[in-house]
């Protein structure tokens, strides 16, 4: 198998769908008595030009030695393994049979090289070096080293071809800058490549320009929407870090596959973070069980996820049921605020209770609570959908 020495969220975006191409084989075999002929390993590296440097594993069978340099072709089976975890597949074939490491001379062949397929995002690979220039050594305690290189012509999959993208979930709240960090974690669950587009909204339901890092490689950029490929089972992480100045709103993740994820708050000061899924729900109601009781308070996030204004209903009880407060809140299209619950509704603080949040049929919103101890320890509170 082969690994390609590129960061896997580039990869699908970086690959060529053909390309000329050199490989150039460093390695050693092994060959162990097997009936009248010999078994060879072959283990070392290989080189694909454009492509980088995998690790290198074969094997093949010499089934007799008798008439072998006229008549016996060498096959051997190998895979080239990246460090991104994609790979080739392919076969060496050397007609004339002359590397037999148990015979410990130097020699000389000229073998094809096919790749037959691949793995991950080199999934239906082809290709062809029609001729390669092998050297090898005598033997010796590590094996027979041979080295070897040609040039031939790989043939990838076309790239994804991104569907048509819809809703696939939202984010009710970020914090980035002034000490906050917003983390971004997406996976394919699909057995399929998929394209995810994260776009970011401020408070008035504006594209909301951000700096994003990426820890997997990616160049830093600031945009306000990022867009990727993902094949199945790969992650990517996206980071906003920000600088002194704060940054808030909600995010909404767009995909034409199965791609879903988590958010993670993180205040720098104090190194504590918590952990959101991503809400897919679609229920227009949505309550927060809270505890203000003990020093401990409750922060709320509140967007649309739709594009139409929203008048919101709230209601916030004790935990007999009682009324403490009603509310109208009207956000923008994607719009987004939070607050401190008891702040906004005095009669909230120091109680325990819940507040619920009520949209008109059709609309859509995010919700998320944080719980915050006066040491500075927060947790997140999921949403009830009703």
């Amino acid at each position: 198998m082969l690994r390609i020495a590129l960061p896997l969220i580039l990869l699908s975006a970086l690959l060529p769908a053909q390309t000329s191409s050199t490989i150039t084989v460093n390695a050693s075999v092994v060959a162990a008595a097997s009936g009248s002929g010999y078994a060879l390993t072959v283990s070392g590296t290989g080189t694909l030009s454009g492509f980088g440097t995998g690790q290198l594993f074969a094997y093949g069978t010499i089934p007799t030695l008798s008439g072998l340099v006229t008549t016996t072709p060498i096959t051997i089976y190998g895979t080239l393994v990246f460090s991104t975890g994609d790979a080739l597949s392919g076969q060496f074939v050397i007609a004339a049979g002359y590397l037999i490491p148990q015979l410990g001379q130097a020699s000389f062949a000229a073998p094809t090289y096919t790749i037959t397929g691949g793995t991950g995002a080199l999934a239906g690979a082809s290709g062809f070096f029609p001729t390669l220039s092998i050297t090898s050594g005598a033997a010796n305690a590590a094996g027979t080293p041979i080295q070897g290189s040609g040039s031939g012509t790989v043939l990838l999959p076309s790239s994804h071809v991104a569907g048509t993208l819809s809703y696939s979930g939202s984010f009710a709240h970020f914090a980035s800058g002034a000490g906050w960090d917003t983390i971004i974690t997406l996976i394919n669950r699909g057995t399929t490549n998929a394209q995810a587009e994260v776009n970011f909204y401020d408070e008035s339901g504006n594209p909301s320009t951000l700096p994003l890092d990426f820890p997997q490689g990616a160049t830093a950029t600031s945009a306000s929407s990022y867009t990727q490929t993902l094949k199945p089972g790969a992650v990517a992480v996206i980071d906003s870090q920000g600088g002194t100045n704060l940054s808030v709103g909600s995010a909404q993740l767009l995909s034409d596959g199965k791609v879903s994820g988590f958010l993670i708050f993180r205040y720098l000061p104090t190194v504590q973070e918590a952990a959101v899924d991503l809400q897919t729900q679609s229920s227009t109601t949505y309550t927060l069980p809270f505890d203000d009781t003990s020093g401990i308070s409750t922060g709320v996030a509140l967007s649309v996820t739709s594009n139409t204004s929203t008048a919101i209903q709230v209601l916030v009880e004790d935990d007999k049921g009682n009324t403490l407060a009603t509310d109208t809140i009207t956000l923008p299209g994607r719009g987004h605020t939070s607050f401190v619950l008891g702040s906004r509704y005095s009669a909230a603080a120091t109680v325990r209770g819940s507040i619920q949040f009520s949209a008109p049929a059709g609309s859509q919103i995010g919700v998320i609570g944080i719980r915050a101890l006066s040491s500075g320890a927060y947790t997140t509170i999921p949403p009830i959908g009703n």
